[in-house]
């Protein structure tokens, strides 16, 4: 699941692990051409490196062209 969200100067992506295994993994795509990959550790309460699910990058991958919105992704088998 993964929402997408247009501010002033960015663009956000915000993917949450269906399998509630990983932190939220948040991507903003800047005016200016810079990409921010940043997940929050609330230990630390500070943010870190990301690690995150094959199904999270996909999310990530996927909203790049998608609208505005709540979205998704079906990841069964269609044999």
């Amino acid at each position: 699941m993964f929402t997408v969200e247009f501010e002033s100067d960015a663009s956000v992506i915000t993917t949450l692990d269906q399998e509630d295994r990983f932190e939220d993994v948040e991507m903003a795509l800047v005016d200016d051409g810079t990409i921010y990959l940043r997940q929050f550790d609330e230990r630390l309460n500070e943010h870190q490196m990301v690690f995150m699910s094959y199904q999270q990058w996909v999310d990530l991958m996927t909203a790049y062209h998608s609208p505005e919105g709540v979205f998704r992704l079906d990841f069964s088998r269609g044999e």
